[in-house]
C-alpha cells in the first residue's frame, strides 16, 4: 500500500494567535469560506459583518484584527509559482506587509524581514522566497 501525503504549506499563524478565542474563531471561519478577493474587499472598506461578530460574541474594534490576521493567513498559504507575474509577485508581498501592519509605504522591506523573523516565522520565510523569486523575474 502507498500512501501519499500532500503538504500544504502552513499559514502564519501569528496574528491569528493573538487574537482572543472567540475573536480567533472568527478569523479562521473568514480564513475557511472566502477567497482572497473577498478578504481583500472587506479590508479595504473596514466595514465589519456585524451578525457574524454577534453570533460569536465578538465586539466590532477586533473586526480589523481579525481581518488582517486572516489576510495574512491566507496571503502566507499561497505557494510560489514561477507563473506569477512581477506585478502579482509585488501585490502579494505588499499585502502580506501590510496585514502584518508594516506596510511598504511605512516600512522597508528590510525592516519587515527583521520584525518578522522573530515574531512572524512563516512570513518571514514567505517573504525570503517571495521577494527571491521576484529578483530572479527582474534578471
Amino acid at each position: 500500500m502507498v500512501i501519499i501525503l500532500l503538504i500544504e504549506p502552513l499559514p502564519e499563524q501569528g496574528l491569528l494567535q493573538q487574537l482572543p478565542p472567540h475573536a480567533r474563531d472568527v478569523a479562521e471561519h473568514l480564513l475557511t469560506v472566502m477567497p482572497l478577493s473577498e478578504l481583500l474587499i472587506s479590508w479595504q472598506g473596514a466595514v465589519p459583518d456585524h451578525p457574524l461578530l454577534e453570533a460569536h460574541n465578538v465586539p466590532i474594534a477586533l473586526w480589523m484584527p481579525i481581518l488582517e490576521a486572516a489576510l495574512l493567513a491566507k496571503i502566507t498559504s499561497f505557494t510560489i509559482n514561477e507563473q506569477f507575474s512581477q506585478e502579482e509577485m509585488l501585490y502579494l508581498i505588499k499585502i502580506a506587509c501590510a496585514s502584518a501592519r508594516m506596510p511598504l509605504d511605512a516600512y522597508s522591506l528590510k525592516e519587515v524581514l527583521a520584525v518578522s523573523q522573530a515574531g512572524l516565522p512563516v512570513l518571514y520565510e514567505w517573504l525570503v522566497r517571495f521577494t527571491s523569486l521576484l529578483k530572479q523575474a527582474h534578471h
